[in-house]
C-alpha cells in the first residue's frame, strides 16, 4: 500500500461529548460518519489549553519541552514559539516526500507555520467569525475585499485546504500531502449564520441538568462509558440548577449559537471529505479528529443581557456560554478548559482510514494523549523522526505509537503527565493523581470512577507519595516551571493563574451541599 495521506482535523474549545458520535444532540452527520466507519477512543488527553496542546499535537513532546507551555506570548521566552529542539509533523513529512498544508488557527507561537514545515499555510487570527482582516497565506496578507459579503471564518478555512488538496493532486499527483485544519469553532465569540442558530431553536429548553443526564444515559448506550462511572455532580463543577439561572433566554440563546458553530464545522468536514472521494483519496487518508481541550467555563459573566450571541454584532467581552453549558459538554466529566480533571483534558478522537484501519465501529480505552498523534504518524508513514534538524539536536519523541490500537490491540504507557498554570496531573494504570494550583493532591481508580467523584487519596498514601515522585522528576526532565517562576513574565501582570472557577469557593460549597 502507498504511503497514506494525513487529515488532522483540531476543534478549539470543544467538549468531550458534545457531537453526536460521542452522545452530544448537537447536528454531527459527518463526523459521526466518520466514527461509525472509523474508530472512536475514550481515553483520549489534550492538555487542558490552546497553545500548549497544539505545540504537543504537532511536536509529539510535552508542552514545555516544545517551547509554549502557556498561552502564545503570555509568558516571554516561556511561550514565544516553538523550540529549535524539536520538529513538527510538518517537518518530518516534508523531509519524506509529502506536501504539506495548513489552514484555520495557528497560535502556536511567533514564527509561523510556512517556517515551520508547510508548503502552504493559510493563517486566521481568531476572534471574530465575520471578519475578513488579518487573514495571511505564507505571511502575506489577504485583502479583506477579495472575500464576498457571506463570508464565514469557518467556510474560508476549508475553501483554502480544499484549493490546497486541489492544487496538490494537480501539481503533486504521485506525492502524499499533510492537511492540518485547524478550526477555531467553537471557540468564542459566540458567531453563527442565522441559518444554522435556527435549527437548535427550542432544542435546549429543557435545561442542562435534564440534558446532560439525558446525554449520560444515550453515552452509556453507545459504550462510551462504564456504567459503573457515576455522573459527575454539578456542584463539582460549580454549576447551579437550571431552574435558579436568572437569564434563562440569554442562556438559550447562547448554547444554541455554540451547537450552531459545532454544525457549520460538520458541514465544512463534510466538504473535506467530498473533495476527498472526488479526487479518489478518501481510502487512503488517514484522519484524525480531536479537540485542544475540554468544554470552557471562562467568562460566564454576563454583561449585557440585551445583547444577544449569534451575529457580527457580538463580542466576547459579552460572556461565554457559562458553566451550566460547559459541564453538559464535558458530560459525564468535571471541570473544564484550564483543569487536569477530566472536563479540561478529556477530549474525543476519531480515526479513519479505509485502507489501513482493522477495526471499524468500535471504541477502545487505551489512556493515550497528544504527544503520541507524533509517533503514530512516524510509525505508520515509515518517516524518520531525526535527531538533529537545520543544525539543531531534537529532543526525542515522548509519545508512543498507537498502531497497536489501530489494529484491535492494546498499549500500556508508564505514565501520562500533565500540567497547566499549576494544575497538574500524573496517570499510571487505573491511577490518577491530579490536583488544582497549591491544593493537596486527589487520587482517582480511573477503572471504577473515570469522572472522578471519591477521592482515595487519603487511603492510599504511598501510591499518592508515589506518583508524586514520578511527576517531581518528570518536571525537571521535561522544563515544567512552577507557576511562580514563570509568572515574572506575565505580560499581563495577572495576579495569580487564570482560573475559570474559585476553587476555595468551589470547595466550600461541596462540603456545604454534602
Amino acid at each position: 500500500m502507498s504511503l497514506p495521506n494525513i487529515l488532522l482535523i483540531l476543534a478549539d474549545d470543544m467538549g468531550f461529548s458534545d457531537i453526536g458520535a460521542y452522545g452530544g444532540s448537537i447536528d454531527t452527520p459527518n463526523l459521526n460518519r466518520l466514527a461509525e466507519q472509523g474508530l472512536r477512543l475514550n481515553g483520549f488527553y489534550n492538555t487542558a489549553r490552546c497553545s500548549p496542546s497544539r505545540a504537543s499535537l504537532l511536536t509529539g513532546l510535552h508542552p514545555h519541552q516544545a517551547g509554549m507551555a502557556h498561552l502564545q506570548g503570555r509568558f516571554g521566552p516561556y511561550t514565544k514559539q516553538l523550540s529549535d529542539n524539536c520538529v513538527t509533523i510538518a517537518e518530518v513529512l516534508k523531509s519524506h516526500g509529502y506536501g504539506t498544508y495548513m489552514s484555520g488557527k495557528w497560535h502556536a507561537g511567533v514564527v509561523p507555520p510556512h517556517k515551520r514545515g508547510f508548503d502552504k499555510a493559510a493563517v486566521y487570527p481568531g476572534g471574530d467569525y465575520f471578519k475578513r482582516e488579518g487573514i495571511a497565506v505564507n505571511g502575506e496578507k489577504l485583502d479583506p475585499a477579495n472575500f464576498g459579503d457571506d463570508y464565514f471564518s469557518t467556510d474560508s478555512m476549508t475553501q483554502h485546504s480544499i484549493q490546497f488538496l486541489a492544487d496538490h493532486f494537480r501539481e503533486q499527483p504521485d506525492k502524499p500531502f499533510f492537511l492540518y485544519q485547524a478550526y477555531t469553532a467553537p471557540h468564542f465569540p459566540l458567531q453563527a449564520k442565522e441559518s444554522d442558530i435556527a435549527k437548535y431553536k427550542g432544542r435546549f429548553d429543557q435545561g442542562w441538568d435534564v440534558l446532560r443526564a439525558e446525554k449520560y444515559e444515550r453515552m452509556l448506550k453507545l459504550g462510551l462509558i462504564d456504567p459503573a462511572w457515576k455522573l459527575s455532580l454539578s456542584e463539582d463543577s460549580a454549576v447551579e440548577p437550571w431552574e435558579d439561572e436568572p437569564q434563562k433566554a440569554w442562556r438559550l440563546r447562547a448554547m444554541e449559537v455554540y451547537a450552531a458553530m459545532i454544525d457549520c464545522m460538520d458541514q465544512n468536514i463534510g466538504k473535506l471529505i467530498r473533495a476527498l472521494e472526488e479526487a479518489q483519496q478518501l481510502s487512503n487518508t488517514l484522519i484524525f479528529f480531536l479537540s485542544d481541550n475540554g468544554g470552557n467555563g471562562e467568562f460566564p459573566t454576563i454583561r449585557d443581557p440585551g445583547l444577544l450571541p449569534g451575529g457580527p454584532e457580538y463580542a466576547m467581552t459579552n460572556g461565554h456560554y457559562g458553566y451550566g453549558w460547559a459541564n453538559l459538554s464535558n458530560t459525564p466529566y468535571r471541570m473544564y478548559k484550564h483543569y487536569i480533571h477530566q472536563g479540561g483534558i478529556a477530549s474525543p478522537f476519531i480515526v479513519h482510514w479505509p485502507a489501513g484501519l482493522a477495526r471499524t465501529g468500535e471504541i477502545a480505552s487505551t489512556a493515550v494523549q497528544l504527544t503520541d498523534v507524533m509517533a503514530t504518524i512516524v510509525d505508520l508513514t515509515d518517516a524518520e523522526y531525526p535527531s538533529e534538524f537545520n543544525g539543531h539536536s531534537i529532543l526525542p519523541m515522548e509519545g508512543v505509537s498507537m498502531r497497536p490500537v489501530l489494529e484491535g490491540a492494546e498499549i500500556a504507557k508508564d505514565y501520562l503527565f500533565w500540567e497547566h498554570e499549576g494544575n497538574c496531573g500524573v496517570r499510571q494504570g487505573k491511577w490518577k493523581l491530579v490536583r488544582f494550583h497549591n491544593e493537596p493532591w486527589e487520587l482517582y481508580d480511573m477503572e471504577k470512577d473515570a469522572t472522578e467523584t471519591t477521592d482515595l487519596a487519603a487511603d492510599r498514601p504511598d501510591l499518592v507519595k508515589a506518583l508524586d515522585d514520578q511527576y517531581a522528576k518528570w518536571t525537571k526532565r521535561a522544563n515544567v516551571l512552577t507557576f511562580e517562576e514563570y509568572s515574572q513574565y506575565d505580560t499581563r501582570k495577572i495576579n495569580g493563574p487564570g482560573q475559570v472557577v474559585n476553587i476555595a469557593k468551589l470547595k466550600a460549597n461541596r462540603q456545604r451541599k454534602r
